[in-house]
């Protein structure tokens, strides 16, 4: 599914749930909505807490292209002064000193 797709997909799902919720508090009373919304939100923070401490402990690395993987990318680590070279036969050097 593409990446528009899925914000779209996203947005609808929140227009709808936001129009459900209107809904329900205006049938249901404030105070109904209130204690129905701590009870929904205790599941949902204990389902967040379940997932982070399972991405803990899992342990694995990130995925994708890290820093530097691209055509003439560049990473810098530490002091920023010296030679950087992109491998495309480029160099560019980079002092503390301004250009005359």
């Amino acid at each position: 599914m593409s990446r528009l797709a899925l914000v779209w997909s996203g947005s609808a799902v929140a227009v709808v749930a936001l129009a459900g919720l209107v809904v329900y508090v205006a049938r249901a009373g404030l105070d109904e909505a209130d204690k129905l919304a701590g009870v929904i939100g205790a599941f949902v923070g204990l389902a967040g807490l379940g997932v982070s401490v399972y991405g803990v402990v899992r342990g694995d690395p990130p995925t994708g292209p890290g820093p530097g993987s691209g055509p003439g990318s560049v990473v810098v680590k530490g002091d920023n002064s010296g030679v950087i070279t992109t491998g495309d036969a480029a160099d560019v050097r980079m002092t503390t000193e301004p250009d005359p």
